[in-house]
């Protein structure tokens, strides 16, 4: 065998179809740069990220490495099938690999669950040199060493993506990343971090962490703040976290001085009862207090919010509306409940005989662009019919998408800030508009 591994990061079919590609992205995951960084110095390596590449299906390389994140395991799956008819030996990874063993599996030579650091790497590529590999391994967090960011040099993304944590202190039950890490999560050591923005500075000065919930260590994320400023990195960037954090003006204070501009909030419901039926620990009562002091320290709030919960009824999307227009969310992102397979949601509400699905991976051949949002609804809700959840939904969004709307929450004082907020603004136009056309309703608010 041939000392080469040959990764990709599929891309994603619409669900007509087609492989959904392009050449400007707002941000990537770091999979690849993770794994590249870890290959062994006696290791050749070639790369595909299938949403700007076509794969080289005739590519030299002995082993072939596939990292899927969610929807697109269907198409690593295409792509796995098709190299192991050609005798490649095939390893699959990524994110859902454990919510989809049955995907996986049948497909490939290996499964690994877990990141993979450079002693896992080494050990993978050992075995699979010497023909001697398992059909799973079970590796844990193994991010701490810099990773290779040179295989997105020249790629069109806005942000490029950065890491201080991997996994979540929370253990929401509708959540993959919670059913995978069960409340726990590990923090990169600070200067491995730093490594990595030294490198992300030389391309761009705009950036995003991805992490799951950037506020799962305060003292963390304030140390990594104090040595951003220290370091004069003068980054925009933006992350997710909870909401909490508005309950740390220290902190927010901190991250406006490191550059931070936008924070992605898991808000999700206005119930309290739907926050603690599915295990989510935020206060309701808190929220408007949270949100006016993130907005006081100049970082402007986006949020998430899930309709479809159990107390949400034919009221909840004015609720909802009237929530985000009075709070100034400066990006809402509005999707239906989904009990993605393998969570405790998905478990639950099967137990309960309330699931709509007839194969348990439906909802990924819905897609109708790159990250689309969830729009189908997969269950029976306890106040709605499925079709009314739906409909609800989509004229909750609708409402937030007209341009009167969009120009109130995008236009903020910082110029760049500003025309980044309205381009995403746009986009989440663009797709409520496709959702209407695949839901085959006509807009009723006439956004």
């Amino acid at each position: 065998m041939k000392k080469k591994i040959y990764f990709i990061q599929p891309t994603y079919r619409d669900r007509h179809g087609r492989l959904l590609q392009g050449q400007h992205l707002f941000a990537h995951s770091l999979a690849l740069p993770a794994l590249s960084a870890a290959v062994p110095p006696d290791w050749e390596k070639q790369f595909c990220l299938e949403f700007f590449d076509n794969i080289d299906w005739e590519t030299d390389a002995g082993v072939v490495g596939i990292s899927c994140m969610c929807c697109d395991i269907f198409r690593g799956s295409e792509i796995a099938q098709e190299f192991k008819k050609r005798g490649k030996t095939v390893i699959f990874g990524g994110a859902p690999a454990r919510l989809w063993k049955k995907l996986a599996i049948p497909v490939s030579d290996a499964v690994v669950y877990g990141n993979v650091g450079p002693q896992e790497m080494k050990e993978l590529l050992d075995d699979a040199a010497g023909g001697r590999l398992r059909r799973e391994y079970q590796f844990g967090m193994n991010v701490d060493f810099p990773f290779d960011y040179s295989l997105l040099a020249g790629r069109r993304i806005s942000f490029l993506p950065l890491l201080a944590s991997i996994g979540c202190r929370n253990r929401c039950e509708f959540c993959g990343t919670a059913t995978m890490t069960k409340g726990r999560y590990h923090l990169r050591p600070i200067e491995t971090v730093l490594e990595d923005m030294r490198q992300v500075r030389l391309r761009t000065r705009r950036a995003m962490f991805v992490d799951t919930n950037l506020y799962n260590d305060r003292e963390h994320l304030a140390h990594l703040c104090e040595r951003m400023i220290a370091e004069d990195f003068r980054f925009i960037w933006g992350a997710e976290c909870t909401v909490n954090v508005g309950d740390d003006p220290e902190v927010l204070r901190l991250l406006r001085r490191a550059g931070c501009r936008l924070l992605i909030l898991g808000i999700e419901s206005l119930e309290q009862s739907n926050l603690r039926d599915v295990g989510k620990p935020n206060l309701v009562r808190r929220y408007a207090g949270q949100i006016a002091n993130i907005r006081k320290a100049g970082i402007s709030p986006a949020g998430f919010f899930i309709f479809g919960f159990d107390g949400d009824d034919r009221s909840t999307a004015d609720k909802l509306f009237r929530f985000i227009h009075d709070s100034r969310i400066s990006l809402p992102s509005v999707n239906l409940l989904t009990p993605v397979p393998g969570t405790t949601l998905f478990e639950r509400l099967q137990h309960e005989g309330r699931m709509l699905m007839d194969d348990e991976a439906d909802f990924l051949r819905q897609n109708l662009r790159y990250n689309s949002p969830m729009y189908r609804c997969y269950f029976v809700p306890r106040q709605l019919l499925p079709e009314e959840a739906e409909q609800d939904m989509l004229q909750l969004r609708e409402r937030l998408c007209t341009l009167p709307e969009i120009l109130r929450r995008s236009l903020v004082p910082d110029p760049v800030l500003a025309g980044v907020l309205l381009s995403w603004n746009l986009r989440y136009r663009a797709e409520t508009k496709q959702i209407a056309r695949a839901l085959h309703c006509r807009s009723t608010t006439g956004f």
